[in-house]
């Protein structure tokens, strides 16, 4: 994440594996209002940070084979997450 608040949980949490805060099919929110539209009484916390930079949903990846394989693809590449990863195929 690019926010100071999201970093700061993060560093005292340890590595996190999450996707969009939205249910399945529905569109991705850019903001904390959107987020409890599609998601009030399902969850105990919204930080609200501001509005994101996009609607873009996170890039999901399944490592559990051979090679990775991407299930959903979102800003990243697979050769951007595999550089970040310091990883080669």
């Amino acid at each position: 994440p690019d926010h100071p608040v999201a970093l700061s949980l993060l560093r005292q949490a340890g590595p996190m594996a999450v996707t969009s805060a939205n249910l399945s099919g529905q569109a991705s929110p850019c903001s904390a209002a959107e987020v409890l539209d599609q998601l009030d009484g399902r969850i105990d916390l919204v930080i609200d940070g501001g509005p994101t930079p996009g609607g873009v949903p996170s890039t999901v990846v399944d490592c559990l084979g051979p090679l990775p394989k991407i299930l959903r693809e979102g800003p990243l590449s697979l050769d951007q997450l595999l550089a970040a990863a310091g990883a080669k195929l």
